[in-house]
């Protein structure tokens, strides 16, 4: 018979194996997720534009393109940015501290054992957080971290390579109106790319839509019956349209992460 002495000291040996609680995530990273079952899925990291997430709740864009892609099997991280940044302060330009942090988010939700590497992961930007997606489509910090493919809205490509490096299909949904992020800049990133058959650059180009289309009302009051001044009810359907194809056509969705 074992003493009891060592017994206990074999049960404290072993119990951190079973009792050890998951690092509680940074409060800049918002998971919506599926569902809270912890089976792996396909998964979407967003960056949003300089107005930052506001309250993620149904009416807010992020929100509502998040349940969207709830509703195709794909689990969806927002990111704060503005207190991410503040929080790790990353150096580089708009993109690659974004791409930082990004990095960073994955290897935290990784260890508390979501995001699967093995499933297919996207990243969606907007405006200036749309730097961050492509610094992560164009770069090695992307695809090294599962990232197979992006979605921009009017993006800021400002502080973009140029020629630029594309590393995996890109969907662009741009207004011909946006006199913030106007669509020439878009077009001239997508002309002088450095060309792979397969990665496609696709631009949807929206008339008379402006910066912020996709906006129905403002971010920090979702429920709000006044609509934005810039929303296009067609081109945000045109676009979300846009957007369920791209992701058939790259094979992201529940079915394409089957791994239990």
């Amino acid at each position: 018979m074992r003493r009891p002495s060592l017994l206990v000291s074999a049960l404290l040996v072993a119990a951190p194996v079973f009792a050890q609680q998951a690092t509680p995530l940074p409060a800049d990273l918002h998971i919506i997720a599926v569902a809270d079952d912890g089976k792996p899925r396909p998964w979407a990291i967003f960056f949003p534009r300089a107005m930052g997430i506001g309250r993620l709740a149904p009416g807010n864009q992020y929100a509502d393109l998040a349940a969207f892609l709830n509703q195709r099997g794909i689990d969806v991280l927002v990111v704060d940015d503005d207190a991410a940044l503040k929080r790790l302060g990353p150096s580089g330009s708009a993109g690659e501290k974004r791409a930082a942090v990004a990095v960073d988010a994955l290897a935290k939700l990784r260890a508390a054992g979501r995001f699967d590497m093995r499933c297919p992961g996207l990243v969606v930007g907007w405006s200036r957080g749309g730097e961050g997606a492509l610094t992560l489509a164009s770069s090695a910090s992307g695809t090294d971290s599962g990232i197979r493919a992006a979605i921009v809205y009017y993006p800021s490509v400002g502080g973009q390579p140029s020629p630029w490096p594309q590393r995996m299909p890109v969907l662009a949904l741009q207004g011909d109106a946006d006199g913030i992020a106007p669509a020439k800049k878009l077009d001239a990133l997508a002309a002088d790319r450095v060309q792979n058959p397969e990665y496609p650059f696709t631009i949807k180009l929206y008339p008379g839509a402006k910066h912020r289309f996709d906006v129905a009302h403002p971010t920090d009051d979702p429920a709000s019956a006044r609509p934005e001044k810039d929303f296009d009810a067609k081109a945000h359907a045109d676009a979300l349209a846009a957007i369920d194809a791209f992701l058939n056509e790259r094979a992201i969705a529940g079915a394409s992460c089957a791994l239990d």
